[in-house]
């Protein structure tokens, strides 16, 4: 019988990581938790749940994924984040299919969960996320993360849920966050100058893609907060970027501002 191995990649997340680590313990041959830095007590929660701790730093998606594969001894690889959740029906479906295999990889239909609710208009994606082991060559990209294989690719029925975006808080800390890794790769691609315009076409854009075109517009209130956050979203990312490309830089001009005052006062 073919091995499974879940692969969990953490930081300070011990408000949401049980669930997870008691759902993979029911299926999986072993348990591998990727700590990137957890500041709380997130390991001491994951303990009697993981087979293998592998402790590691930097903000490398792939990497992390890599060095998880690298510690992980069964034939396959589920990897999961630490809001998703397996239903039962996808844990059959998995152990079915990795005993009897068509493909070398699958992709697991996830379902959504924001501000408490289903979605029906948010888009539902497809990750990849069951490999086997040996035709994994590696994963590439550093923040949207996608692995080089060997072999075909299927498609799993069951989906998964992705638990996200539980509070305002939560929301604003991930923004935060991902919006200086996303504004550096934009000004390492050489992106075009940010100007005024720029910044109402992007914002506008976003507006007319989220509510009109998904139609999140018609999921309540949830969808219409949806919209105007990840308009929000949007802006913090190409105002990081604007900082960067400012010259001189925003620290530069107050520092001169503040010695030409000084300096008035010498004479």
């Amino acid at each position: 019988m073919p091995t499974l191995s879940v692969i969990i990649i953490t930081g300070s997340k011990a408000h949401e990581i049980l669930p997870t680590l008691k759902i993979a313990k029911k299926f999986a041959d072993e348990i591998i938790l990727v700590d990137t830095g957890a500041t709380d007590n997130t390991v001491k929660l994951a303990k009697p749940y993981y087979t293998k701790l592998v402790k590691t730093s930097g903000t490398d998606f792939s990497a992390w994924r890599n060095l998880g594969a690298k510690y992980a001894h069964g034939d396959w690889l589920l990897y999961l984040d630490t809001d998703e959740r397996v239903p039962k029906a996808l844990a059959g479906e998995i152990l079915a299919t990795i005993k009897e295999p068509i493909h070398d990889a699958y992709t697991i239909p996830r379902h959504e969960i924001l501000l408490g609710k289903h979605l029906k208009h948010w888009p539902h994606p497809r990750v990849l996320r069951l490999i086997k082991k040996a035709s994994l060559k590696r994963w590439r990209g550093k923040l949207h993360e996608q692995p080089e294989l060997i072999g075909t690719v299927g498609d799993l029925k069951n989906f998964m849920l992705h638990l996200t975006h539980k509070n305002l808080d939560e929301n604003i800390n991930k923004t935060l966050e991902w919006s200086r890794l996303e504004a550096q790769m934009l000004y390492n691609s050489n992106h075009p100058p940010m100007k005024g315009w720029r910044f109402w076409r992007i914002l506008l854009t976003e507006f007319y893609q989220r509510f009109f075109k998904q139609g999140l517009r018609k999921d309540g209130v949830e969808g219409n907060l949806e919209v105007l956050y990840q308009m929000f979203s949007r802006f913090i990312t190409y105002a990081r970027l604007w900082e960067l490309q400012r010259q001189p830089s925003l620290e530069k001009s107050y520092k001169n501002i503040d010695q030409k005052i000084l300096d008035e006062w010498k004479q």
